[in-house]
């Protein structure tokens, strides 16, 4: 089954989820919206539909977010085309009967999402770039000096002394993470482990951890771990790798361009779900995000 599943982000960055009505297969779960995509109809054109149908709102913009594959219990497989969803016109109504509600993207893991939408969730807790520092010393450069500047997760070989870098980035909204630490990091930071280094989950709820993976046998190796998401620190990846890298159906961040909308007139789709993400795993580029 293909269906396409819209994440749609308010002024405030709160992310709009449904619950599945009563009578309807895992009532009362929480979901995003979306439905099933017709033969010949692109994911976009489904995206837009479904919005109109769902929600009584036209679609105006949009760009891929993740493509994940899921195992439903029954046994069959589940392709989600997830779009993140910035502008629409009209009123967002609740045109099927489901309760619908604006969730924080710090909150989502608590609400009672559908395991296939997991991923997802991720998706949207993490920035749009990952930065590579050498040395934890220069997350101090980076505390935005300017309202407007996007969120930016940050990792780090170990973090500074001054945990109030830390605080200030994370106020803004930015994310830190640590490059294979030697013991769990606290409330609030994640970690990232490279292939040397045996995958660890943090014991903290919620805190994501990520693996850094060259290959895609690496990345489906890694969702097994129950890693939350991937990075991909070789340049620019061939789109066999990048394949078979988003096979593993989490988010990943790869030294390329972020997707657009290049399914528009394609009915098949898209051939290379694309990264959720940029990564820059050298420091210099970090000076463009400033």
């Amino acid at each position: 089954m293909h269906v396409v599943a819209a994440a749609l982000l308010d002024a405030h960055g709160r992310v709009l989820i449904a619950q599945r009505p009563a009578g309807k297969e895992l009532a009362g779960r929480w979901e995003f919206p979306g439905g099933k995509r017709t033969a010949g109809e692109t994911p976009r054109a489904a995206l837009a539909r479904e919005l109109r149908e769902e929600l009584g709102i036209e679609l105006q913009s949009a760009r891929p977010l993740i493509t994940v594959r899921h195992r439903r219990p029954d046994g069959s497989d589940l392709l989600i085309d997830c779009w993140r969803v910035d502008t629409w016109r009209g009123q967002i109504s609740a045109l099927d009967g489901q309760r619908l509600h604006w969730c924080e993207r710090e909150q989502l893991p608590e609400a009672d999402i559908l395991e296939a939408d997991r991923a997802i969730v991720t998706a949207l807790r993490l920035p749009p770039a990952f930065v590579h520092l050498a040395e934890p010393a220069l997350l101090e450069e980076r505390v935005p000096g300017r309202p407007g500047r996007e969120r930016v997760a940050w990792l780090v070989p170990a973090l500074p002394q001054d945990a109030g870098i830390v605080r200030r980035l994370r106020e803004h909204g930015d994310a830190i993470f640590v490059l294979d630490p030697h013991a769990p990091p606290p409330p609030g930071v994640g970690s990232v482990y490279s292939t040397a280094h045996r995958f660890e989950r943090a014991p903290h709820a919620h805190q994501l951890a990520g693996r850094l993976v060259h290959s895609p046998a690496e990345a489906l190796a890694a969702a097994a771990d129950a890693a939350d998401f991937l990075l991909v620190p070789d340049p620019v990846p061939g789109p066999a790798e990048l394949a078979g890298i988003a096979a593993a159906s989490l988010p990943y961040y790869a030294d390329v361009a972020e997707p657009d909308e290049r399914d528009a007139t394609a009915p098949g789709g898209l051939d290379t779900p694309g990264p959720t993400g940029r990564l820059w795993w050298h420091e210099g580029p970090a000076r463009l995000l400033l």
